[in-house]
């Protein structure tokens, strides 16, 4: 696993630490990104609408998925390089958009994991608003934020946190300083094609 694009989502490692109790039954657990046509399939629980070309598929982590864990990225602009604090160069976009999903065991560890994850963000970054949002029947915690770590190449973000069921999901979109995208709307418009089985 490349831990170095971890480093852009501080709290993942925290969050991954958190979730050893949302295991669900391994015979159900998929590929952790699947493609078809215009529908992207991240785990077994969650569809979602291609998004507009803006958005480019990026990264997917199956190596969690026996975990109940499904992660993708999503990347907006060019690739530059990055040295990151480990010295590594690696590929820095304009914007990303990160998606965690837990398929736990029920729907009182989907809670926890989505308390946990919202706890870490709270922690991690510097949220100048908090708010109940509701795309496409989903309802989700939304905090905007700037990113103050130092070792994190992003300067502000926007994050969703929800449970459906039995799943969790955590989808942060963070850009650069110069990004001059409405994160907002940017998030609702992928927000808008996510649905939740």
């Amino acid at each position: 696993m490349k831990m170095k694009k971890w480093k852009l989502m501080p709290a993942v490692l925290c969050i991954l630490t958190m979730l050893t109790g949302c295991s669900p039954d391994l015979s159900e657990t998929a590929a952790a990104v699947q493609v078809d046509g215009d529908v992207i399939r991240v785990g077994t629980q969650l569809e979602i609408e291609k998004p507009d070309d803006s958005l480019s598929l990026l990264d997917n982590k199956e190596a969690l998925a026996a975990d109940g864990l499904y992660y993708a990225a999503w990347s907006m602009g060019d690739a530059a390089p990055y040295e990151n604090s480990d010295g590594d160069t690696v590929d820095l976009y304009d914007a990303q958009l990160y998606l965690l999903l837990s398929e736990c065991a029920d729907s009182e560890d989907a809670q926890e994991a989505r308390s946990s994850w919202l706890d870490a963000a709270r922690q991690n970054y510097e949220v100048s608003k908090e708010e109940e949002i509701t795309c496409n029947g989903q309802s989700y915690t939304c905090l905007h934020y700037k990113c103050v770590s130092e070792d994190n190449p992003y300067d502000r973000g926007v994050s969703a946190f929800a449970v459906s069921g039995k799943n969790a999901v955590c989808i942060e979109l963070t850009c650069q300083e110069a990004f001059e995208g409405d994160l907002q709307s940017i998030l609702t418009g992928f927000l808008d094609g996510c649905h939740y089985k």
